[in-house]
């Protein structure tokens, strides 16, 4: 995703949360939190910063017995 692309789409995140402006006078801190948690989620799917590990289809059942 394109730098411009990004910042549409977290401007998109701060309205959808009722954030407008940077005056933060007033948010409520979970606002805060939900948008760092909505940015840091987007970034690490750029691999831009490391995100969590997630298993996904090509993940392979351990083998039963030792």
């Amino acid at each position: 995703m394109p730098v411009e692309h990004l910042a549409y789409h977290l401007a998109r995140e701060a309205r959808s949360l009722g954030l407008e402006s940077t005056d933060l006078e007033g948010v409520s801190p979970e606002t805060v939190v939900a948008f760092a948690q909505r940015v840091l989620s987007e970034l690490a799917a750029l691999g831009l910063i490391h995100g969590r590990e997630e298993l996904d289809c090509w993940a392979v059942p351990r083998k039963s017995g030792h």
